[in-house]
């Protein structure tokens, strides 16, 4: 059988590679198997006879002999050998049918670029195809694949960290914020703002100059929005009379104010402003009754939220302003528990230090003989 098969037709012209010429042999090996198993099908149980192929099965490197060109003299009786046992076995000679496929374009334009100068190195180089699991794709094209959907992913989560902080950061309550930072011009202080000296006031009351920091300007557009579709909502509304402030339009803002403190629910930040529109009011008229009002509302947010930095803050300033010096230096000592930032942390030591030279002088003052 072996001599039939290496002086035929089909080996006569077969190509010097794993072409279709060694396709044609292997098929004819595969119709006579196929016939042998069909003659001897009655002969033996079928699970008998796989289980004896599996015995003695070459391995699949094996098989790399007879893809390469004419085997050595020394490899003669192994090719033969092999090509029998494919004659006789339907799984090894569907082995050989995949590896003398022709390869696919993918394959053969990685082959292409590939030199393998020796019998030696094409033999190892089928080894290793016959041993390793065939996948849809190069490998290359694979790795392709996952880099760029790992690009992709990373690129997606880095948008969507920039667009939350861009998010947060142009956040109306945050402009106002910064707004505040960027032109201090009170004592009394804003919740989320960052330290700044107290500046000279270039506003005229309830007027403006054209010199509005553009935080503040941006911020009120962007309550503007949400309140045209939404007129009467609380948060909108109480950033509006922030904004107000700010622009040192006080009565404005005490109106806000004031009705959403009556409709309740009350918060410490929403009493923190109208306190603050109403101790700004009060220094720019002298209205003793808009300062006394404007501690009564701190002292409410004081119970709401005791450990308040920026509460404690106005609430001392607004006692000094009353003259409770004793209330104001009590409060500056609590203040200091609860304030982390070290600039804020500074100015309430300054003011809680001028207040205690205060008392030590009233102290020294009362302590002296009177003059009959």
């Amino acid at each position: 059988m072996n001599d039939d098969i290496n002086s035929g037709p089909a080996s006569e012209n077969a190509p010097q590679s794993t072409g279709a010429g060694l396709a044609g042999a292997f098929e004819e090996l595969i119709q006579q198997r196929l016939a042998s198993t069909h003659d001897l099908g009655s002969q033996a149980p079928e699970s008998a006879r796989a289980a004896d192929a599996a015995d003695r099965c070459p391995e699949r490197g094996d098989w790399a002999l007879l893809l390469g060109d004419e085997a050595r003299p020394a490899e003669t009786a192994k090719v033969n050998a092999l090509l029998a046992h494919a004659s006789g076995c339907g799984v090894c000679a569907e082995r050989l049918r995949a590896l003398a496929a022709d390869a696919s374009p993918e394959e053969t334009a990685v082959l292409a670029g590939m030199e393998y100068s020796s019998r030696e190195e094409q033999r190892k180089l089928a080894a290793r195809l016959a041993g390793t699991p065939v996948w849809s794709g190069s490998s290359r094209t694979q790795r392709l694949y996952l880099w760029t959907g790992a690009g992709l992913a990373a690129s997606l989560l880095v948008g969507v960290g920039l667009f939350s902080w861009w998010r947060v950061a142009n956040n109306p309550e945050n402009l106002l914020a910064e707004a505040y930072t960027h032109e201090r011009i009170f004592d009394m202080r804003m919740p989320g703002a960052g330290f700044a000296e107290v500046t000279p006031k270039t506003h005229l009351r309830g007027a403006s100059t054209g010199h509005e920091p553009a935080k503040l300007l941006d911020a009120r557009a962007r309550i503007e929005q949400h309140l045209e579709a939404a007129p009467e909502d609380a948060h909108w509304l109480q950033l509006e009379a922030r904004s107000d402030i700010l622009e040192e339009k006080f009565d404005p803002a005490i109106d806000i104010l004031d009705r959403l403190v009556a409709a309740g629910p009350v918060s410490p930040s929403l009493l923190l402003d109208d306190a603050s529109a109403y101790f700004q009011r009060g220094e720019a008229t002298g209205s003793e009754n808009d300062r006394a009002n404007a501690l009564d509302m701190l002292r409410r947010a004081d119970e709401l939220a005791p450990g308040d930095p920026v509460v404690l803050f106005n609430e001392a300033v607004a006692m000094e302003d009353r003259g409770q010096v004793m209330n104001a230096v009590e409060t500056w000592n609590r203040y200091l528990r609860f304030e982390r930032d070290p600039r804020w942390l500074t100015e309430g030591r300054r003011r809680l230090e001028a207040l205690e030279q205060k008392l030590n002088q009233l102290k020294t003052h009362s302590s002296q003989p009177q003059a009959n």
